[in-house]
C-alpha cells in the first residue's frame, strides 16, 4: 500500500482520477475490492485477468494501465512477453482482450500490442511529471552532483545500466577528474552488494549510495544535480530521466524503448553498457557549462509540453468520457 501511495509512477495515476473530481479507493488486495464501483483501474496486466473478470461480470468497467514489456531488443533487459511461459501470455492475453481500455504509458508498445491485438480497445496514456520537479528547476541551488535514482533489486540494476555507471566513474577517477555521483531509490537486495562493488572500485570518496530518498529529499538531490545518468537497457517509460529533465538537470541516456519518445534531441545518447562512451560524455560536459545549459532549459521545455500534470489530466477525462465513466456530483 505504501508504495502506491507515495511511488510517484502510481501516485500520479490516484492524484490525476481525484483531480477530475473521482473518488478513488486504493486496494493491493483482491479481498478489498469493493462491490460497489463504477469502475477499476489496475495497474499491470500480469496481475489484471482476475479484477477485469469482476468487473466484467458485475457489469463495470476495466482499466488496465502500465508498462507491458512486449518486445526487448535486447535480451539483458529481462523478460518480455514473448519469453514469459505460455500460461502467462495466456493470462495476460485475455486480460487484454477483456479490459474495457488497456492505457499504455509507452507510445511505442500503443502501437505494437494494438497490432498483435488488433481487436483492443487501446490508448496512449504517458506517464506525468508533477509541478513541484518543475518548482525544482527554479532552486538556488548549486549544481554538481551527477546522479542516478534505480531500485537495488539485482535484475534493476542491471537494466538500469547502475554497473556501467560505476565502470565509468571508476574511469572517471583513473583520470583524476573530481567528481561526487550520487546512487538513490529504494534499498532491494541488492543494495549491499551494490555497496560493495563501490567499495572494490575503489570509489567511496566520489561515490555514495544512499538507498531510498523522501521526496523532499529527492527534490533537493534534483535541484543540486547537473548531469543525471540513465544508460539503461530498457524503459518502459523513464520517468525518473523524465522528472530529472523537469528539474532542470541534463540527461545522458541510451536509445532503447521508450527513451527517444521522452527524451527527443534534449540529451546526450550513449549506447546501452558503454563505460567508456559514458565516461566521455560526462567529461566532455562537464567541461561545457554552456552546452548543459542549453541542453537542461531545452529538456525542462520539452516535458512541460508534453508530459505535464495538466496533460495527464486531461487525457484521462477524455478516456474516461469515451468509457461512459463520469464523476458523481
Amino acid at each position: 500500500m505504501e508504495n502506491i501511495i507515495h511511488m510517484e509512477y502510481y501516485k500520479q495515476d490516484v492524484d490525476a482520477l481525484r483531480g477530475l473530481g473521482h473518488e478513488v479507493l486504493v486496494c493491493n488486495r483482491y479481498r478489498d475490492i469493493p462491490w460497489r464501483f463504477d469502475a477499476l483501474f489496475i495497474w499491470w496486466w500480469t496481475f489484471a485477468l482476475l479484477p477485469v473478470l469482476f468487473a466484467r461480470l458485475t457489469g463495470r468497467k476495466a482499466l488496465v494501465s502500465g508498462v507491458y514489456n512486449f518486445r526487448f531488443d535486447d535480451p539483458s533487459s529481462g523478460t518480455d512477453y514473448f519469453g514469459r511461459s505460455w500460461w502467462q501470455r495466456a493470462l495476460i492475453s485475455l486480460a487484454t482482450r477483456l479490459a474495457n481500455a488497456n492505457l499504455f504509458v509507452s507510445r511505442r508498445e500503443f502501437e505494437e500490442v494494438k497490432v498483435y491485438f488488433p481487436r483492443i480497445n487501446s490508448y496512449y496514456a504517458p506517464c506525468a511529471v508533477g509541478d513541484e520537479y518543475f518548482a525544482a528547476n527554479g532552486a538556488n541551488a548549486e549544481r554538481n552532483l551527477i546522479l542516478n535514482l534505480a531500485w537495488s533489486g539485482a535484475e534493476n540494476l542491471k537494466r538500469k545500466g547502475v554497473g556501467t555507471i560505476l565502470e565509468a566513474a571508476a574511469l572517471l577517477k583513473s583520470r583524476g577528474q573530481v567528481f561526487q555521483l550520487v546512487l538513490a531509490g529504494k534499498q532491494g537486495p541488492a543494495f549491499a552488494d551494490l555497496q560493495k562493488r563501490i567499495k572494490e572500485l575503489d570509489l567511496s570518496d566520489r561515490v555514495k549510495a544512499v538507498g531510498e530518498v523522501t521526496q523532499e529529499q529527492k527534490l533537493e538531490l534534483y535541484a543540486q544535480t547537473s548531469l543525471y545518468l540513465q544508460p539503461s537497457h530498457y524503459e518502459g517509460f523513464g520517468l525518473a530521466t523524465a522528472e530529472a529533465m523537469a528539474a532542470g538537470c541534463c540527461v545522458i541516456i541510451t536509445d532503447v524503448g521508450e527513451v527517444r519518445t521522452v527524451v527527443g534531441d534534449t540529451g546526450i545518447y550513449i549506447e546501452p553498457g558503454d563505460a567508456n562512451a559514458l565516461t566521455d560524455s560526462i567529461t566532455k560536459l562537464m567541461a561545457d557549462k554552456a552546452q548543459v545549459a542549453e541542453l537542461s532549459a531545452k529538456a525542462a521545455l520539452r516535458i512541460k509540453g508534453l508530459f505535464s500534470s495538466s496533460a495527464k489530466r486531461q487525457n484521462l477525462e477524455r478516456i474516461l468520457h469515451n468509457l461512459g465513466i463520469e464523476k458523481h456530483e
